[in-house]
């Protein structure tokens, strides 16, 4: 198969396994290949993108199954948009560097095992993939995603970075609330994304101008509303972006960023947990099962 083939096949299927078919591990060449800017994913109909808002469980809620299977709900559908969008980026950027296109394939495989981690374990606490409206915040940022660098800006660096965040802080707290196989998802799905944004990084570095720093770089790649905001969670862990590969001026930069929507979501939940900045890591994995 070549690479623009399955590419296609991810975002043009309507269903879910077709989305959820791993990489070949052979490809057939391309050769020339135009760029194809594919507006939106096809979708079933129980998968179509809504507008409809719907929050998050509250931290402290978590102690509730359903809540529980409605968080993962909402972390499963950002896998989703993340894998159609990275095979976006394969038939959008055809004359990307192999390196960063076969770190593009590997992203997608991995999106795919976590993507089923998570549905595997809703199903658990008795929910169903669809059971909610599905937004669609990561393709709202098409417009943005004019080079590689800037799709890597926003996709890697902002939303695979914010996780980086995001999955140390549900790690805790599902934890807190013994239910470590959860937990233990959430630290599995964290180090495969250091290695997303590493990625992420690789490309991004390698476009920096001579007169740029790298957090100059950034705030050129990205566009307003999408701000820095979106490239950390409720709390910041420094250490993570470091284990990225990225700069000690872009994380100082990262971590002093504030804008009006700073601290609105969640912040007083998670200070009741009292998270402090230790990082679990995959040591804890050793007992407890985890199937994708």
């Amino acid at each position: 198969m070549k690479i623009a083939d399955y590419a296609k096949h991810l975002l043009l299927a309507p269903n879910l396994e077709d989305k959820l078919v791993p990489p070949p591990k052979h490809w057939e060449e391309d050769g020339e290949t135009k760029s194809l800017r594919i507006e939106k994913p096809g979708r079933s109909l129980h998968l179509q993108f809504s507008d409809k808002k719907v929050k998050i469980p509250r931290l402290e809620h978590l102690n509730s199954e359903s809540n529980r299977g409605l968080t993962l709900h909402h972390f499963a559908n950002h896998e989703l948009m993340a894998i159609e969008l990275f095979a976006w980026a394969l038939l959008a950027f055809p004359d990307a560097p192999k390196s960063i296109r076969n770190g593009w394939i590997k992203t997608i495989e991995e999106e795919q095992v976590h993507f089923r981690m998570y549905l595997n374990r809703m199903n658990d606490f008795g929910v169903q993939f669809g059971d909610i409206p599905l937004n669609y915040i990561f393709w709202k940022q098409l417009g943005q995603f004019q080079t590689l660098e800037s799709f890597s800006a926003v996709m890697s660096l902002s939303f695979e970075g914010a996780n980086l965040d995001y999955s140390q802080v549900y790690a805790k707290v599902f934890s807190f609330f013994n239910d470590h196989i959860t937990s233990d998802i959430m630290v599995y799905i964290f180090e495969d994304e250091i290695k997303h944004v590493k990625r992420g990084v690789r490309a991004f570095e390698k476009s920096i101008p001579n007169e740029k720093n790298s957090w100059e770089h950034y705030l050129s790649l990205i566009h307003f509303p999408f701000t820095p905001r979106r490239a950390k969670g409720y709390l910041f862990f420094p250490e993570t972006r470091y284990l990225a590969g990225l700069d000690a001026n872009f994380v100082k930069q990262l971590a002093d960023y504030e804008d009006e929507y700073t601290g609105r979501v969640n912040l007083e939940s998670v200070k009741k947990f009292g998270l402090g900045s230790e990082l679990m890591r995959k040591n804890r994995l050793d007992s407890h099962s985890i199937q994708p």
